[in-house]
C-alpha cells in the first residue's frame, strides 16, 4: 500500500483555502463569511462554557470521588455522537466524494475523509470540552497530567472515527430505496424516543426510591465496558494507584479505536474502488408497459402551477428526513408540553400558535432554498414556456399547502390533549400567518434565486441551504415570531386579545401587497439570474 502523499495533502489544503477566497468575491461567500463568525462565536461561548464546567468535574472527581470520571466522558461522548444527528441548519457537512476523481493513494484519502469530518462543530466543542477536563484532572494531581492526556486524547481519536463510521455506513444504506425507507422509519422511532425519554426521566426523577435506583445501578456493568466507561476506568485505576488495571483499559480502548478503524476502512475502501454511495440506485430498466395517469387539476389555477405543484409534493414524499421535520411539529403538540402540568404551566391555550409558529419554522429549508432539490432540473424550467412567476406561485403553493396541513393536525392534537383552542386563539393563528407566511416565501424567493444550493436528500449532512441562506432565513423567522409574540404581550396587558388580531390583520395587508409586487418582478430577477442558477444547481 502507497503511503500517505504530503503532496496531496498540502494541494487538497490550498485547494480548501483557494474556494474560500474565491468565494468571498460574490455577495452569497461574504454572506456565508459572516454567517460563519456568528457561528463560530456561538460556538467559541458553548466551548467555553462547556469547557469549564468539564474543568469542575474533573478537578471534583479526581480530587474527591475519581469512580464519577464516567460521567464527563459519558457527557461528551453522547452528545459528540448525537448532535450531528440532532443538529439543524449549522451542521453542513464538505462532500470529499469529488475528490475520487483524481489520482490519490487510499491512505491520503482515508486520512482526507477522517480531516474533513473533524471539521464540524461537534467536533470543535468536544475537543474544547476535553481540554477542560484535562486541565481539570491535571490541576487536581499533576501526575495524571501525560496519562490524562494520552486517555483523553486517544478516546478523542475513537469519538472522531466513530462517528465517521457511522455516517459513511448510513450514507451507503439511504443510497439503497428499500433500506432507505427501514432506516428512515427507525430513525424517525428512534427520534421521538429521544423527545419521550424526557418527560419520562423528569416524571421518575421526583419519585425515586431505592428499589428504582438498584434497577439503575444494573446498568452500571454495562457502562464500564463501553469506550467511555474504559477511558474513565483507566484514569480511576491511575488516580488509585493501580499501574495495571489503568494500562488495560488503555489498552482495550486502543482495540475499541481500531476495531471502529476497520469497520470505516471496509467502507471507505470500497467507496475509493468506485461504490459511491451518491450515485444512488441502478437505474431500473424501463417496463414494456406503463399507464399514462392524468395529473392533479388545482382549482383556479393553470396546468403548469397544477403540474409544478404535484411535482413539488411527491418529491418530497420521497425524502425521510424531510417527512421526519415536517412532522415534527405534531410530536411536539405531545411531548413538549407533556400534559396538562407540563412545560407551559397554565399558559397551555397558546399551544397552537406556538405549535403554528413551529410549523412554519421547519419549513425554512424548503422555503428558503426551493429550487435546490430540482438540480439540473432547472434547465427544463429556464427553457419552458412557462414563467417564473408560475413556477414560484407553484412552490409556494406546495409549501403552503404542507403548513397548513401541519397546523390542521396541530388544532386536533391541542383540542385532543387540552380543550378546544378559543375563537381569539384561532384569530390570532390566522392573522400571524397572513402577516409572516407571504413575508416568509418573499425573502424565500428572493434567496432562492440569489443563494441558490444544490441539496441531495438521500445523503446526510447534504440537505441544507448555504450558511448566508440559513443566516437571513433565521433572522427573518425571528422577525416575524417577535412581532407576533410582541402583539400578543401588549394585548394580554391590556387584557383583550382581539387587539392582537387586528394588529396583525392590519400589518398583514402590507406584508401581502409586498409578495404580490415581487411576483410581478420574479420573471426580471430569475432571468438575470439564469447563469447563477444553473451554475450552482447543475455542479455534480
Amino acid at each position: 500500500m502507497k503511503p500517505v502523499s504530503s503532496a496531496q495533502l498540502r494541494a487538497i489544503t490550498l485547494l480548501r483555502w483557494r474556494l474560500v477566497v474565491n468565494s468571498l468575491r460574490s455577495v452569497r461567500g461574504q454572506l456565508n463569511l459572516i454567517s460563519r463568525f456568528l457561528g463560530g462565536l456561538l460556538v467559541l461561548g458553548m466551548g467555553v462554557m462547556g469547557g469549564a464546567g468539564l474543568f469542575i468535574a474533573g478537578y471534583w472527581t479526581t480530587a474527591h470521588d475519581p469512580r464519577w470520571l464516567a460521567l464527563p466522558f459519558w457527557i461528551v461522548f453522547l452528545f459528540w455522537q448525537l448532535f450531528p444527528v440532532l443538529a439543524s441548519a449549522f451542521t453542513q457537512s464538505i462532500d470529499a466524494d469529488a475528490l475520487l476523481r483524481f489520482p490519490m493513494t487510499y491512505p491520503t484519502y482515508f486520512l482526507v475523509r477522517v480531516i474533513y469530518g473533524t471539521l464540524d462543530i461537534p467536533t470543535a466543542l468536544g475537543l474544547s470540552w476535553f481540554f477542560g477536563l484535562f486541565l481539570g484532572i491535571s490541576f487536581a494531581d499533576l501526575r495524571l497530567a501525560p496519562w490524562a492526556l494520552l486517555v483523553i486524547g486517544l478516546f478523542a481519536v475513537f469519538s472522531i472515527l466513530l462517528g465517521r463510521m457511522v455516517f459513511s455506513w448510513i450514507e451507503h444504506w439511504v443510497s439503497r430505496r428499500r433500506s432507505r425507507e427501514v432506516l428512515g422509519f427507525l430513525f424517525l422511532l428512534v427520534m421521538v424516543g429521544f423527545q419521550v425519554v424526557g418527560p419520562l426521566i423528569g416524571r421518575h426523577a421526583r419519585n425515586l426510591n431505592p428499589q428504582k435506583l438498584q434497577a439503575l445501578a444494573k446498568f452500571f456493568p454495562v457502562a464500564q465496558a463501553l469506550p467511555p466507561g474504559l477511558a474513565a476506568a483507566s484514569l480511576t485505576n491511575a488516580v488509585q494507584g493501580r499501574n495495571g488495571d489503568a494500562l488495560l483499559g488503555f489498552l482495550l480502548l486502543a482495540g475499541c479505536a481500531a476495531a471502529v478503524a476497520g469497520v470505516l476502512h471496509l467502507r471507505l475502501h470500497s467507496q475509493f474502488r468506485g461504490d459511491n454511495p451518491a450515485g444512488g440506485e441502478k437505474r431500473r430498466a424501463p417496463q414494456e408497459k406503463s399507464t399514462i395517469r392524468r395529473g392533479w387539476r388545482l382549482p383556479l389555477f393553470s396546468g403548469p402551477v397544477s403540474a409544478i405543484f404535484e411535482k413539488e409534493l411527491r418529491y418530497l414524499s420521497r425524502s425521510g428526513p424531510m417527512l421526519f421535520a415536517l412532522i415534527m411539529p405534531m410530536i411536539v403538540v405531545f411531548v413538549l408540553w407533556g400534559g396538562r402540568r407540563g412545560f407551559l404551566g397554565q399558559q397551555t391555550a397558546y399551544a397552537l400558535p406556538l405549535g403554528a409558529a413551529y410549523c412554519l419554522l421547519v419549513t425554512a429549508n424548503l422555503v428558503y432554498n426551493s429550487f435546490g432539490a430540482d438540480g439540473g432540473g432547472i434547465q427544463f424550467f429556464i427553457c419552458s414556456p412557462v414563467s417564473f412567476r408560475q413556477i414560484v406561485v407553484a412552490k409556494n403553493l406546495a409549501h403552503l399547502a404542507i403548513v397548513a396541513t401541519e397546523v390542521f393536525f396541530l388544532w386536533l392534537g391541542v383540542r385532543v390533549i387540552y380543550q378546544p383552542p378559543a375563537p381569539a386563539i384561532l384569530a390570532l393563528t390566522v392573522t400571524w400567518y397572513l402577516f409572516a407566511a407571504p413575508i416568509n416565501f418573499a425573502a424565500g424567493d428572493l434567496l432562492s434565486l440569489y443563494s441558490p444550493k444544490r441539496i441531495d436528500y438521500a445523503t446526510f449532512g447534504r440537505q441544507r441551504a448555504s450558511a448566508g441562506t440559513v443566516l437571513v432565513s433565521l433572522s427573518v423567522e425571528a422577525t416575524v415570531v417577535a412581532v407576533g409574540v410582541l402583539t400578543t404581550l401588549l394585548a394580554v396587558h391590556d387584557g383583550n386579545l382581539w387587539i392582537a388580531v387586528l394588529v396583525l390583520l392590519g400589518l398583514s395587508i402590507p406584508s401581502i401587497a409586498g409578495y404580490f409586487f415581487l411576483l410581478s418582478r420574479i420573471d426580471r430577477i430569475a432571468l438575470a439570474r439564469r447563469e447563477v442558477l444553473t451554475t450552482e444547481l447543475c455542479r455534480a
